[in-house]
């Protein structure tokens, strides 16, 4: 839980040759005006014994035998209300357990726009994720038509949690009820349109696809293991004929108060169901750094998924641009706003395997459009970009097997036996440890400095002196988007730019992966060969971004190599 606090055709193109030049310090090269779709994309998918399979973060989990929330296809997810008997000694025990709450718990998951927009909310959660996913992840949203009521106080239920998680604990109970309730005259108190549990394992792997718990009682930032939001995993067994829950969400029902809507705010609810899809948090639990600025549903909760966690998901299949695609010429090409087109560019790394799962640099248009416009004009736990910009990542998406150190480069390797990403964006790992070869040693001539990987990072267009890297409260702004006339390269005439000196491990053009840990003279130090030809060639110029009748906004950039 984050806490509060493609193309548009071109009618004017030529589209074989017509070129312009351009130059830098050293070279003048062709320019040529390309579409967007003559451009390769990359892979969400491996062709496996002739069939075609996914491959996507839900790849990694099941690699790991902890399958999470399918994010392609049909998939069918319960949302349980759960209360407790009222405690009138407790000042804490404010939540009435009624049918007005059920109504909102229903209406906050399940609603069209229409229906949510006449509440006062924004969005419901299944609405977003069939527009987020480009209609990709169609979740069915069944929320149950009673509260399951724990037989006991919420203190009593703290004290028989005792030591265990209180959202697997909650799961257990409420798994026994419904199986109970359900073999009853009618389904019992479940009514007699209740489905069985099997109708929740539509991937017939033995687990529910999804169980959302939703629980009466206030939350307290104090208590995040208890009366907090989280998604969590059971470790049960699968069973086909009996499906166990293993992911599952936890939240108070006082969330949907968090925006004064009326108790239909379903922006926390978003946020941790983007953790079921098996996407991580992007802000630093450690609070040192704010990589990605906090715009962003799984940093702050606000406005849309980003390109990376799209691409990770399967939902897109962003257009890839390599360095030998630029060795006769430079190109110019449109790109269209991310969350109604669907379109993003990957800048592609050496030995690039062509999916999610390896480092690349992405490029997006950001706008205030579609669903994501009111986050994005009106904030939401902070502002959000109100106008339109180029929007530039390092993405170091690297996935590993057994051992952290080395990482999977194949596409192959990465199907079979891809089980976690190796980074974060907790700067020194999460628990403030340096965490195997989550860092890269800089010489500076007198000593060594350790600047920590990143999973995913935001190239600002306007560095401030507080940025990204150094404070955990910070966050980005309309100027940290490349706007037109503006450019970014991370090296000219065989120098750092200022955006590799901050935002860069290496302090360089040198991609994290440059670095190869060979072994280890200590707990604490490395020893590695360090790649200097595995450097970002590219430079990016925003040429002009404009308003668009079919996207909202289009852009046209210009993508070159630095000599």
């Amino acid at each position: 839980m984050k806490r509060k606090i493609i193309l548009i055709l071109l009618s004017t193109i030529c589209l074989t040759s017509c070129n312009h030049k351009t130059s830098d310090s050293t070279i003048t090269r062709e320019v040529k005006e390309i579409q967007l779709t003559s451009l390769t994309k990359a892979d969400t998918t491996y062709n496996d014994s002739d069939s075609v399979k996914e491959l996507n973060m839900n790849t990694l989990y099941s690699n790991n035998e902890t399958p999470h929330l399918n994010p392609i296809g049909n998939q069918n997810v319960l949302v349980v209300p759960f209360s407790f008997e009222k405690d009138t000694t407790d000042v804490n025990d404010t939540i009435t357990s009624d049918a007005s709450l059920l109504e909102k718990i229903s209406t906050t998951f399940t609603a069209n726009e229409e229906e949510i927009n006449s509440k006062g909310g924004n969005i419901s959660v299944k609405d977003f994720y069939n527009k987020s996913s480009y209609g990709k992840s169609n979740i069915q949203i069944d929320v149950l038509n009673t509260f399951v009521k724990y037989s006991g106080t919420p203190s009593k239920f703290k004290q028989d949690v005792g030591s265990k998680n209180a959202g697997v604990f909650a799961s257990s109970y409420i798994s026994e009820y419904y199986n109970t309730e359900y073999n009853k005259v009618n389904h019992g108190q479940l009514g007699s349109a209740a489905k069985p549990l099997t109708y929740y394992d539509s991937d017939k792997d033995g687990f529910i696809d999804l169980m959302w718990i939703v629980y009466s009682y206030p939350y307290d930032q104090g208590d995040t293991s208890l009366w907090w939001a989280y998604v969590t995993y059971t470790g049960n067994s699968a069973d086909i004929d009996n499906p166990t829950v293993q992911t599952l969400g936890w939240a108070s029902s006082d969330f949907l108060y968090s925006d004064s809507s009326d108790g239909y705010d379903a922006h926390t609810f978003i946020h941790e169901t983007g953790h079921t899809y098996g996407l991580s948090d992007y802000y630093d639990y450690n609070r040192m750094t704010s990589p990605l600025g906090g715009v962003d549903y799984m940093d702050q909760n606000l406005g849309d998924h980003c390109a990376y966690s799209k691409f990770a998901l399967g939902w897109i299949n962003p257009y890839v641009v390599k360095e030998e695609d630029l060795k006769d010429n430079d190109i110019e090409l449109n790109l269209n706003a991310l969350t109604t087109s669907s379109e993003a560019i990957v800048l592609a790394s050496p030995s690039y395997n062509n999916t999610a799962f390896d480092e690349y640099f992405m490029i997006e248009l950001v706008a205030p459009v579609s669903f994501a416009k009111k986050d994005y004009l009106e904030g939401y736990s902070i502002d959000g970009y109100s106008k339109p910009g180029i929007r530039i990542t390092h993405i170091d998406s690297r996935v590993y097997d057994l051992d952290h150190d080395t990482y999977l480069k194949t596409k192959e390797e990465v199907f079979f036996n891809g089980k976690a990403l190796r980074l974060s964006n907790s700067y020194l790992g999460r628990i403030s440890l340096f965490y195997d070869g989550d860092y890269f040693e800089v010489d500076n001539g007198k000593q060594k400095n350790k600047r920590s990987y990143s999973l995913i990072s935001l190239m600002e267009s306007n560095i401030k002196d507080i940025n990204t890297t150094n404070s955990a409260s910070y966050t980005a702004t309309n100027d940290s988007l490349f706007k037109q006339g503006d450019s970014f390269y991370l090296q000219k005439d065989n120098k750092p730019s200022i955006w590799a000196k901050t935002y860069m491990p290496s302090e360089s053009a040198l991609y994290n992966k440059s670095k190869t840990i060979t072994g280890w003279k200590s707990t604490t130090e490395q020893e590695y060969n360090i790649d200097e030809n595995m450097k970002f060639p590219f430079k990016i110029d925003v040429l002009d971004i404009k308003e668009d009748n079919t996207y909202g906004y289009t852009s046209k950039i210009k993508i070159s190599i630095i000599q």
